[in-house]
Parts: structure tokens; C-alpha cells; sequence
């Protein structure tokens, strides 16, 4: 394997370990009493705060020095906040599967940008892989599922007492897309440094929310502060900085592909945290959103898009 397959490699590890983390602000926020809006913050707040540790243990701020801004650092950390904000008060107003289902068109619109304004390229095997995961998403969440009696269902709830609900979860989807898309400029920042700006931007975003919201935390419990902190380090922190970090090695097609996998995490913790059911469908799902994943990274590694590897062939030439 090449050096270019290798950080190709790299960057679908680091995908796959974000996704994984995201995964469980699920079964973290069961028992967290915060509104969406404030466990959001917390999580991009634990990312400013660890990456401000970080650069004072390392001396990292030099990095700063002819720094170039841009629109699309700011936008990448509004639309960070806007994801998992949005997202969590998507919850709270229409069904789960329906939220779920509607964030995660996100990486959909993410890959089809990046195509038309990036130039990256689309290829067979991408759409095939994505096609694949996203099929498998909506088996694993429940939006389609199989009975013997009734047969394939799709359970997509279209009851005007979640239109509200809906459209803000098919917003955090757009902001999921548009973060994704906007990761993609710039990849000439560091990423740390990138990830830093982020949660600036991310926590400057959903601190002016707050503000004028000033949400209600009189039912916070011990339990639920512990918690919170740690689930806004794991995943916050953790989680967004290394999809920064891998948003600067692979190309939309290929961040959607493996941001699937999230569900998937969401799923085993339900289950080894909650004793929920798994059906066969979600099975199938699953062994889709794998399928899919794997392939995509089979092909990523064996085949170097020109379009793709500007990034990697700069990374091989520092090493």
C-alpha cells in the first residue's frame, strides 16, 4: 500500500471513530435533563475548552500567525452548531425514526455540492456504496420495515402535529450537508487549527441562542451534570474534532459514506444499554451501512481520484 492509500486509510479510521462517537449523544442525553440547545453548546464548549488546553500544553498558538480567514471557517462552525442543535430540538417535536431519518439526508447533500461546485468527483462505486448505507439507515432506524402480515412498511410520519418537528429536523439535515460541504474548502488549515476555529464559531453561534432562549435547567440532577460532561467531551470534543480532522483527507462521497456508521453505534447502545429490541430488518440494515462502508474504503484505497488526493500528495511530501 502506497503512502496516499495509507492516509486514505487513516482518514476513514478517523471517520469512522467520529461517527462512532457521535453515535452515543443518543443514549448520553436519556439522561441528561437540559434542553437539545444547552447539551449542544456543552458539547462544542468541551471542544473550545480542550482545544485551548491543548494549544497552551503545546505552545500552539504561533499557528494563528498568518492565519487567513475566510467564509467558509466561519460558516463550518455555524453550521456545526446548527446541525446538533437543530437536531436534538428535532427530537423533542416529531418521532425519533422521523428526526433521524431527516439529519441524515444531510451527507446526500454534501457529496451532490461537492460534486457540482468542488469538481470531486462521483463515481460508480460511490454512488453504489452510498446508495447502500443510506437504504441501510433507513432499515436500521426503522423507517422502513418488514412484517410477515403487512410486508415492507414505511413508517415516515407525515402528521401535521410534527410538521414543525420535521422541518426542523430537515433543517438539521441542510446543516449537517452544509457543514460537510464547507469542511471541504480551506483544506489548507491545519486541522487543529481548523477544529479550533470551529468551536469558536459553534459556541458563538449557539451561545447567542441561548441568550435569547435562556432555557430552563432548575430540573438538572447531580447525575445529569456528570454526565453531561462527560458526553460533551466524548462527544463533542472527540467526535468533532476528528470529523474535522477527516473532512481535510476524504471527499464528500466519502465522509457520507462512513457517517452512517453512527447509527449503527446509536443502535448497540440502545441495545447493551437499554435491552431494545433488534429486529431482522435492523440487522439487515446494518450489514448494509457495513457493506457499504467497506466497499467504499476498498475502492478509496485502491483507487486515487485525481480530484481527491491534492491533500494526500501534499501530507506525503511532510513525511
Amino acid at each position: 500500500m502506497d503512502q496516499k492509500s495509507r492516509l486514505k486509510l487513516m482518514g476513514f479510521a478517523t471517520m469512522f471513530m467520529s461517527s462512532s462517537l457521535m453515535g452515543g449523544i443518543g443514549a448520553f442525553a436519556r439522561y441528561i435533563e437540559a434542553p437539545g440547545l444547552f447539551i449542544s453548546f456543552c458539547r462544542n464548549f468541551a471542544g473550545l475548552i480542550g482545544m485551548t488546553l491543548i494549544y497552551l500544553a503545546a505552545r500552539r498558538f504561533a499557528k494563528f500567525q498568518g492565519f487567513k480567514f475566510s467564509p467558509s471557517i466561519l460558516l463550518t462552525g455555524v453550521f456545526l452548531a446548527l446541525l446538533s442543535g437543530l437536531y436534538v430540538m428535532s427530537t423533542q417535536m416529531t418521532t425519533l425514526s422521523n428526526a433521524a431519518f431527516l439529519i441524515y439526508t444531510g451527507p446526500i447533500y454534501s457529496t451532490i455540492l461537492a460534486t457540482i461546485f468542488l469538481k470531486e468527483p462521483f463515481t460508480r462505486a460511490t454512488a453504489i456504496s452510498l446508495l447502500a448505507v443510506f437504504v441501510g439507515c433507513l432499515l436500521i432506524i426503522g423507517i422502513v420495515s418488514y412484517t410477515p402480515g403487512e410486508g415492507f412498511v414505511v413508517s415516515l410520519s407525515l402528521d401535521p402535529q410534527y410538521f414543525l418537528g420535521n422541518m426542523v429536523a430537515l433543517a438539521s439535515g441542510v446543516a449537517y450537508g452544509l457543514f460537510l460541504f464547507f469542511s471541504r474548502y480551506r483544506t489548507d488549515v491545519d486541522s487543529d487549527l481548523r477544529a479550533y476555529t470551529n468551536f469558536i464559531f459553534a459556541v458563538l453561534t449557539l451561545g447567542a441562542i441561548l441568550l435569547v432562549t435562556r432555557p430552563d435547567l432548575s430540573g438538572m440532577t447531580t447525575r445529569g451534570w456528570i454526565v453531561l460532561i462527560f458526553a460533551a467531551f466524548v462527544t463533542g470534543f472527540g467526535a468533532f474534532y476528528l470529523l474535522t480532522a477527516a473532512s481535510r483527507i476524504l471527499l464528500a462521497g466519502e465522509l457520507a459514506t462512513i457517517s452512517y456508521q453512527e447509527t449503527i453505534m446509536a443502535t448497540i447502545l440502545g441495545i447493551a444499554l437499554f435491552s431494545e429490541p433488534i429486529t431482522l430488518t435492523q440487522a439487515a440494515g446494518g450489514l448494509l451501512i457495513i457493506l457499504g462502508g467497506v466497499a467504499q474504503i476498498l475502492f478509496s484505497t485502491k483507487h486515487q481520484p485525481s480530484a481527491g488526493v491534492e491533500y494526500a500528495e501534499r501530507m506525503a511530501g511532510q513525511h
